[in-house]
This record gives C-alpha cells, sequence and structure tokens, in this order.
C-alpha cells in the first residue's frame, strides 16, 4: 500500500470515528484523543499511530497519553491581564496567540497569523493566549492576555491532584469520559472556553474571529460563541497550509461558519477529502504570507517542529549524500524551527550539530557553484515547504514517517511527488499560486470580514 493510500485511509478512519462519537455522550471538540495531529505527539496523533503500527506501538501510545495528562499540572490555571481603561463596544472577537517579539514600543500587537496590527481592525476586542508569559507594560486597551498562573514549582501536582479528582467525581467515574477528557489540550479548551464565554457577555460581538487550527480550545470556544449567541459569526482563517495526512482539519461540531483559505488546491482538499461544505470556505488572498522579494528559502536547511526521532532523519539525509553526486547541493544554512521549550532547543542545537558534522564527511557535495543553486531541504513537518515551492525553489523533504509526514499526490492536487527513499521524497508544483496566493496589500484583513 502506497504512502497516499495509507493516508486516505487514516482521513476515512478519523472520519468513522468522529461519526461513532456522534451517538454517544462525548464531546469531539473537546476530546484530546480526537486532536489528531500529525506535528505533534497528541493523544489524537497516538492513537492514529496506534490504528497504523498495530499493538508494537501500545508502549509508546500509553506513554503520550500519560505524559499528555501530567502536563496538566504545568498549566493548571490561567489568569487575564488587561488595561485599565479597556474599551467598551466592540464588533470583533479575535482569538490568537502572542509572544514577547509580536508587541511594538507602543503596546499593539503585530499579530503573527493575520500579520495586522491589532489597532489597525476597527472595533476588534484581541483575546491573547501568552505563549511566554510576557505582557507589555503599555498594554493597548482593546487587547486581554490570558497566560499561566506563575507557581514556584514548574509541576503544581496539588492542583493537578485537585483537577484528576474533580474530573474523575465530574465524569461519575467514567473510563471512557476520563479516557477522553483527562488530558492538557482538554483541560486547556475549558480554562480558555470559559474565558470566552465571559468577555462574550461584556459585550455584543458580531464576529468571532481566529487562526484556525482545529485545536479542542478552538472547537469548545467557536461551540460556546454559538451557544451564547446564535447570530453571531463564527470565522477562521488557516493561515499556513493543511498538514500533510490533514485528520485534524476534518469538518466536524464546533467547525467556523466560515474559513478563509488562501489557494485554490487546498480548498479542494477541504472539499474533497475532509467533508467541509462549499458554502462555508471563503477563498482570499494570503494575511500571513505576503509579496516580499527579498526573503527566499533557497539553500536553506529547515529543523521540524519537533524531533520525534533524530536517529532517522539523520540517517535519512546520510543516504541522502551518499547517493547524490558530487557538486550537487549549494553550501546550507541550517535554519533551527523556533522551539517551544527548552528542552526543544537542546534537542535542536544537537540535531543541528550532527547535521554539521554530516555535512562536513560528505563536503563533496557541497560547492559554491552547485549542480542545483535553487532548492531547499526540510525535515519533518512544515508548511515553509510550499512557501518554497511558490517561489520557484525545489523542495527535498526528508520525513521521519512518511504517512505523517510526507506530502502524496492522492491528497495533494496540483503536486508531483517522486519519492527518492523510503523516508525522502521531491516535490514540484504543476502550477504556482495554487496553495499560497500572497498578499499584495496591507491592512487587508478588514477589507476582507466587511465582505463576509
Amino acid at each position: 500500500m502506497s504512502v497516499g493510500e495509507k493516508q486516505i485511509q487514516l482521513i476515512d478512519y478519523v472520519k468513522n470515528f468522529l461519526k461513532n462519537l456522534e451517538s454517544s455522550n462525548i464531546k469531539p471538540n473537546l476530546s484530546s484523543i480526537c486532536y489528531f495531529t500529525s506535528w505533534a505527539e497528541t493523544p489524537g496523533y497516538a492513537r492514529l499511530k496506534l490504528r497504523l503500527n498495530g499493538w508494537s506501538y501500545l508502549l509508546k501510545f500509553c506513554t503520550i497519553l500519560l505524559k499528555n495528562c501530567l502536563s496538566i499540572a504545568t498549566h493548571t490555571s490561567y489568569i487575564e491581564i488587561s488595561n485599565p481603561s479597556l474599551l467598551g463596544k466592540r464588533d470583533i472577537l479575535v482569538l490568537s496567540w502572542c509572544f514577547k517579539k509580536n508587541f511594538q514600543p507602543d503596546g499593539s500587537l503585530q499579530d503573527r497569523y493575520f500579520l495586522e496590527n491589532s489597532k489597525d481592525l476597527p472595533n476588534s476586542h484581541w483575546l491573547l493566549v501568552s505563549m511566554d508569559g510576557y505582557v507589555p507594560p503599555n498594554l493597548n486597551n482593546n487587547i486581554t492576555i490570558i497566560k499561566k498562573k506563575r507557581s514556584i514549582f514548574k509541576y503544581n501536582f496539588f492542583s493537578f491532584a485537585k483537577i484528576l479528582i474533580r474530573t474523575i467525581f465530574y465524569y461519575r467515574f467514567s473510563l471512557k469520559k476520563i479516557f477522553h477528557y483527562l488530558y492538557f489540550h482538554s483541560h486547556f479548551a475549558k480554562q480558555i472556553s470559559s474565558i470566552v464565554k465571559k468577555e462574550l457577555k461584556k459585550n455584543n460581538y458580531k464576529i468571532f474571529l481566529l487562526p484556525y487550527e482545529a485545536q479542542p480550545f478552538q472547537l469548545t470556544a467557536i461551540l460556546e460563541a454559538k451557544k451564547f449567541n446564535k447570530e453571531i459569526k463564527t470565522i477562521g482563517y488557516i493561515h499556513t497550509v493543511l498538514t500533510p495526512n490533514p485528520c485534524d482539519y476534518i469538518h466536524r461540531l464546533g467547525s467556523p461558519d466560515l474559513l478563509m483559505v488562501h489557494g485554490e488546491s487546498n480548498l479542494e482538499i477541504l472539499k474533497s477529502k475532509l467533508d467541509w461544505p462549499k458554502n462555508k470556505l471563503v477563498l482570499t488572498q494570503s494575511f500571513r504570507y505576503r509579496l516580499d522579494k527579498n526573503r527566499s528559502l533557497s539553500q536553506l536547511i529547515f529543523t521540524p517542529y519537533t524531533i520525534h526521532n533524530s536517529k532517522i532523519f539523520l540517517n535519512e539525509f546520510k543516504k541522502l549524500l551518499i547517493k547524490s553526486p558530487v557538486n550537487s547541493f549549494p553550501n546550507f544554512d541550517i535554519k533551527i524551527h523556533p522551539p517551544m521549550s527548552w528542552l526543544q532547543e537542546v534537542k535542536h542545537f544537537i540535531f543541528r550539530k550532527k547535521l554539521k558534522k554530516l555535512m562536513e564527511i560528505y563536503k563533496d557535495r557541497f560547492s559554491n557553484t552547485p549542480i542545483n543553486k535553487n532548492i531547499a531541504i526540510f525535515f519533518g513537518v512544515t508548511a515553509a515547504i510550499f512557501e518554497a515551492l511558490e517561489t520557484g525553489i525545489d523542495v527535498i523533504h526528508v520525513c521521519s514517517d512518511p504517512v505523517f509526514d510526507s506530502h502524496s499526490a492522492q491528497i495533494w492536487p496540483n503536486l508531483k511527488v517522486e519519492q527518492l527513499s523510503k523516508n525522502v521524497f521531491s516535490y514540484t508544483l504543476i502550477s504556482r499560486g495554487k496553495y499560497i496566493v500572497f498578499g499584495d496589500k496591507k491592512n487587508i484583513l478588514n477589507l476582507v470580514l466587511k465582505k463576509l
């Protein structure tokens, strides 16, 4: 069975899994088991891996579930911080993320997903989940930051124990419900949706806007918004390109009323493979990816978001270099994916060091006058692959698990795929401009929202 056929099989499995839950008392929007990612080790990821690999994956499956459960102990509670002079009536509620680097000197946010400043979206209130705990001292009065409550120790096992006991009693010792809900993503979804619900009571919002990733907290927040006000329009924007095996984006309860997509081929996948109704999909130019002649992904090696198995990555890269003729590649720079924790940062540093060592061993494969100057190499799951392809750069993709990492022609229209080895692929586009329509204007978000 080909990689693409296995991916289609997993998509069909998830559709049936979600459909069967409809007749049960499990809420798929809140279930961490139903968060079927291909890029992070969520309970849903573990479920897919178990389905694909069978009982040999059982120990790893249990390990992932346990880690996700215990991670609640590092995020037991959240607090809200806003400017005391918070403005009153607003029409648009935005739920997004933020880092310290996203804030401007004047206390406004330069959002990395819509590539817009919070001041430039009229009548908007921004609910921002802080990823690093930073709050600017001069925070604008249309921004509320949601951040993890600080504690002396990283793990708050006392609060975790209370959450554990409360969950067990709340679900009346139902093993099935506990199995679906007792993980970080479900706990986080309850926390954030509660804050969203409280905010909705303060204002008669007309639009609820999200950079959409189909995460449980987003699905649950959308349902809370619709429950509170049936007339509110929930709008998502896929700020990146769909994941290689896009089970997480299957249309389900909690999906937004409208989904903005910046490419015809992405829209086609959503409609034909992921059950999105045509009238819920809106084709738009990209907010996140703007025309920039000074930005190039050529002659770069990109490390993955998460490194599940560095040995596979390194072995496959070594095989690629061995098979490649002399002077095949330019002298690459290695670009590390921005880490989400110090542990990931250490892993990426070690991985980069090992990559450089292999490049030194096979240094005759690299040259200032290579056979192909316009090329980039990517490891793992990353949307930057299509950013490179859409700008005319050749792409080599090194995968740890092709079913989860690689893009197949069976799912991805307008993409030519050549399998160079078991875990290495080469991609070219049939036509450019089908996956990313680069934005060419500033402050386009408000103009687009007015038309919806």
